[in-house]
């Protein structure tokens, strides 16, 4: 469960456009200009910790709604914690992009869209909302919040463009072997494929497929690999900094049985090392595999 502030200040605001998906256009017409200059002054008065001119933009008895069903009620309470939440997180961002917009009467507004926090590091937190604006006088004031759970496809675009510069072809030093991958994603930008062939001295080349996606239940990636003797794993993917470690269990088409963590290491947007520990094969330690530069294919 997310913090009330955190949850708070994500439903405030449209989600960040992901690296595979183009911005949608903002609603047209009276009520989308009146919602996105709503949000507008909104972002403009968080992104400066303006607490006296936040505290202007709500009802005084605004209702909040969590995705877990908890209700924050009045605008103290609201203001409150937001005090406490800049306390606590300075450089902390928001940008806006609004799905849809119509007005009920007058003086109803209702808005709806995706909400993203972004922390000082870059690290985003998105969500779905629902605002509804009245209007006193000629001010429109949020009175009421509802925010749910985001769409998968959002947190599954979201992890992989972490990823995105991988993306491009690529040749490895491996000593005695040539390895080219070439790295995509799929429609949508919901999976990344990663082809990759080896050819070793005096050997037939081996080729392969990993797709690396989103697991929405465990909340990380996971990647499936085939090959063309017959061989597949599944990996499970943590980023830690630069570096990616990918957990790795593999079954050999004589039914072998074996394991290993990979570590990616990006050095820039054109090289990263790759290296290969804690293997095993059948319960048996193997030595570790030596890293090896990884360059971009023009």
């Amino acid at each position: 469960m997310k913090s009330f502030l955190t949850t708070l200040t994500c439903t405030l605001v449209s989600t960040l456009t992901f690296a595979q998906a183009a911005p949608s256009a903002p609603p047209s017409g009276e009520a989308g200009k009146t919602a996105q200059a709503r949000e507008d002054v909104y972002v403009a008065a968080f992104n400066h910790q303006d607490l006296k001119a936040l505290g202007a933009l709500y009802a005084e008895d605004v209702q909040f709604t969590t995705d877990d069903g908890a209700v924050i009620s009045g605008r103290t309470a609201v203001i409150d914690g937001l005090t406490k939440y800049f306390a606590k997180n300075k450089g902390v961002k928001l940008e806006v992009e609004i799905e849809s917009a119509r007005l009920l009467t007058p003086e109803v507004l209702a808005e709806k869209g995706l909400s993203t926090l972004v922390s000082s590091q870059g690290n985003p937190d998105t969500t779905r909302f629902a605002i509804t604006y009245v209007k006193k006088g000629d001010q429109w004031l949020i009175a009421q919040i509802d925010e749910s759970a985001p769409p998968v496809a959002d947190a599954a675009a979201q992890a992989l463009s972490e990823l995105g510069w991988m993306v491009g072809s690529w040749k490895d030093d491996a000593p005695g072997a040539t390895i080219e991958t070439k790295v995509a994603f799929t429609k949508n930008g919901h999976f990344l494929r990663r082809s990759f062939s080896v050819t070793r001295e005096g050997a037939k080349t081996i080729d392969g497929t990993e797709l690396v996606g989103y697991d929405p239940v465990a909340g990380h990636l996971r990647s499936w690999i085939f090959d063309s003797e017959g061989g597949f794993g599944e990996s499970v993917w943590r980023q830690e900094g630069n570096k990616w470690l990918s957990s790795v269990k593999a079954t050999g088409p004589d039914g072998g049985q074996s394991t290993a963590q990979h570590v990616i290491t990006r050095v820039d947007d054109n090289k990263y090392t790759w290296e290969s520990l804690n293997r095993t094969h059948n319960g048996e330690v193997l030595p570790n595999l030596d890293r090896v530069n990884v360059v971009r294919v023009p």
